[in-house]
């Protein structure tokens, strides 16, 4: 038996694509079930009033050299985004269409996109090649109503549970936000399996 953390994230945000390298490694060693749930990292700064970390030259700074310091250490390939900040509101808005089977690959991908090719994923043609296969039926299906309702809707849920950033992982009724609070947020799922919580 195994329980689910919901992963929050957007492909926008670096420190998501560092937790999105690592999950599996951490959640699997555990025998934790991971949900991810695409979400828009600016409608959650505007819902809460929170800016983005690089907007401080002070933590600019100290972010970049931060996230250096995990991809080494996992061995991530990584390079900081000369498109950074990001527009990904198309990718997630594709990331939300796609079957739950794929949203792992394709979520990865625009990630290596992002932050181990330096493309900029604002672009319809590098979330095209990013998405491969099923590019053309998640562009299109990116412009659905609905399937932008549903976006705006698992952000929303997002927010209610407490998030402010990304990643934001959510265990039953408890969040853990950033990608060095994924091991204990995987422990406290891991808790829940043996029934001590």
């Amino acid at each position: 038996m195994s329980h689910v953390l919901t992963f929050y994230y957007d492909v926008a945000s670096p420190y998501s694509y560092i937790s999105a390298k690592r999950i599996n490694d951490v959640a699997g060693a555990s025998n934790v079930t991971v949900e991810w749930t695409p979400f828009l990292l600016g409608g959650v700064f505007r819902s809460v009033g929170n800016t983005m970390p690089g907007a401080l030259p002070a933590r600019a700074k100290y972010m970049l050299h931060d996230l250096k310091r995990w991809a080494r250490a996992w061995e991530i390939p990584f390079q900081f985004s000369e498109s950074f900040p990001h527009n990904s509101l198309l990718a997630m808005r594709a990331l939300t269409a796609a079957p739950q089977n794929r949203i792992q690959d394709l979520s990865l991908a625009l990630f290596k996109a992002a932050w181990a090719d330096n493309q900029d994923i604002s672009k319809p043609d590098v979330v095209s090649a990013a998405l491969g296969d099923m590019a053309d039926d998640l562009l299109a299906a990116s412009q659905d109503p609905s399937v932008k309702d549903r976006l705006k809707e698992t952000t929303q849920r997002a927010v209610e549970a407490g998030a402010f950033g990304a990643p934001s992982f959510v265990v039953g009724d408890d969040l853990y936000w950033g990608n060095d609070r994924l091991e204990m947020a995987v422990s406290a799922a891991a808790s829940r399996v043996g029934g001590t919580s």
